[in-house]
């Protein structure tokens, strides 16, 4: 799915879901983490957007050398992220 700059990523209950820009469209690809699972990220750069809207699971952001960058608790409110030093995502 892609969406426009400036819209917020929808985000159904049980989900990560991620926003990253897709310069081939010119808009937002959004991703739908739903299964426990480690995913690797290969072109993400800039600002995107995040929303944990699990039940009870954090989700890590690793960096490049496997260390944990952050952890996003769960908040079904989307924020902005910088997606430029994550390498991959592990969504429980």
């Amino acid at each position: 799915m892609h969406t426009t700059s400036g819209s917020p990523v929808t985000c159904a209950s049980g989900n990560l879901c991620t926003g990253v820009w897709d310069p081939v469209v010119g808009k937002y690809k959004v991703f739908f983490l739903y299964r426990c699972h480690q995913y690797s990220l290969s072109h993400w750069n800039g600002v995107g957007q995040v929303v944990n809207n699990q039940v009870g699971a954090a989700a890590f952001f690793y960096g490049q050398n496997g260390q944990v960058l952050d952890v996003v608790l769960p908040e079904p409110t989307p924020f902005t992220y910088d997606w430029t030093p994550v390498w991959s995502i592990r969504n429980c």
